[in-house]
């Protein structure tokens, strides 16, 4: 995929709908492990378990590459509220701001050490809290933990 493909994406000149998504899921080849239901759960276990997540690094799929964007999310995050079946709206960081679909989300990663604060995120607290969903994408390294929702197909 182009250069000029991310950069008139995050210009916002090409409208987010599902015609765009899959462009994007084919071009990329790219393979979906999440379904709407699972990300729901997933939210779900994670504001029930918000004093583990201190931070939460967030790539979507149409970024060429890590942008800085957050997953905000704490104790009053709340379903049918902030997020819902499909989508979520204002918590992700970074433009376009508003809602996004879960099938946006290409990944999730925790860090052991945290961006701009001192400290660290326990890891294994989090991997531990996070497999109550049941199967996840999961993969610990020494300094991070993430959840793959997309993977690069072998070529």
């Amino acid at each position: 995929m182009s250069h000029s493909f991310f950069k008139r994406k995050q210009n916002q000149e090409i409208s987010r709908d599902d015609a765009f998504f899959d462009r994007v899921v084919d071009a990329r080849k790219l393979i979906g492990f999440m379904s709407n239901p699972k990300w729901v759960k997933l939210l779900h276990v994670m504001v029930e378990n918000h004093s583990l997540i201190r931070e939460c690094h967030v790539k979507l799929i149409w970024e060429q590459e890590y942008t800085g964007r957050w997953l905000l999310i704490n104790e009053f995050t709340d379903y049918q509220f902030d997020y819902y079946d499909k989508s979520m709206e204002a918590m992700i960081t970074g433009k376009p701001r508003g809602w996004y679909d879960y099938r946006e989300i290409e990944w999730l990663e925790f860090q052991c050490h945290l961006t701009d604060q001192p400290g660290k995120q326990d890891l294994e607290a989090i991997q531990s809290a996070l497999e109550q969903v049941g199967q996840l994408p999961l993969v610990l390294t020494d300094g991070s933990l993430r959840l793959e929702a997309y993977r690069v197909t072998a070529a």
